[in-house]
């Protein structure tokens, strides 16, 4: 890759090729991509048109590899993804077949089936590494936000933490765990989840709210802010 960001709709960045030979995967895991900013260049059904597609297409940022092709197994394909973050979509959950991927330079591993907020959590991750190519070095800090994943407590990403903090940030105003459901494309129960451990942190401010009849909603902001939380 040429570590030039190039930007697409919504803000973000990427070229895609997906490698999926069921249609109908293929035409979700694009719709998501596709949502999120990135634009998927093509889609390959196997092996050899996966191959045939690496050899032609440019500027490559991101591949969705599936495992299970018709003419060939996916990682088969990893020595030619060299230098292109490589998303493994697959139901192969053997010891093996996950180690292999991981070793061979995959950034992610996804098990069907997935949710779409774990989804989102590996285009969080995504996007992290191209924002290293803003930088002319790293620092420790940088790369323990996007390496070392299991420092955080069991369930919580630290870069979908930091999302959300992105969230709470642009807003500027104190939001409930639909805002950020809605804003990440995360279930309302993971966003409830974070912004949660996040006032058990000190970091935001909540209030119960009681607006409707038996629907009292819970209102966050981050600590410190002036908007007031008994404004919404």
């Amino acid at each position: 890759m040429d570590g030039i960001l190039r930007p697409f709709p919504g803000g973000s960045v990427g070229r895609c090729l997906i490698v999926e030979d069921d249609r109908r995967v293929a035409s979700l895991h694009r719709a998501f991509l596709e949502a999120e900013g990135i634009q998927v260049v093509y889609v390959a059904q196997g092996f050899r048109e996966a191959l045939e597609a690496l050899e032609s297409l440019r500027d490559l940022d991101l591949v969705l590899l599936d495992l299970y092709l018709p003419d060939g197994h996916g990682l088969d394909l990893l020595p030619k993804l060299l230098g292109i973050y490589t998303i493994v979509i697959t139901a192969a959950k053997d010891v093996p077949t996950v180690e292999r991927a991981l070793l061979g330079g995959a950034m992610d591993y996804l098990v069907k089936p997935f949710s779409r907020g774990r989804f989102q959590e590996a285009l969080v991750r995504f996007r992290a590494f191209v924002s290293l190519n803003t930088k002319r070095e790293v620092s420790q800090q940088d790369l323990d936000r996007i390496l070392a994943r299991r420092r955080f407590d069991k369930g919580f990403d630290p870069l979908t933490r930091e999302e959300v903090l992105k969230v709470l940030s642009a807003s500027g105003k104190p939001v409930t765990a639909e805002d950020v459901a809605k804003a990440l494309g995360i279930s309302r129960v993971t966003a409830w989840r974070y912004l949660e451990r996040l006032c058990q942190e000190g970091v935001l401010e909540v209030r119960t709210s009681y607006g409707q009849p038996g629907r009292p909603s819970r209102i966050y902001q981050l600590k410190g802010s002036q908007d007031n939380l008994g404004s919404r």
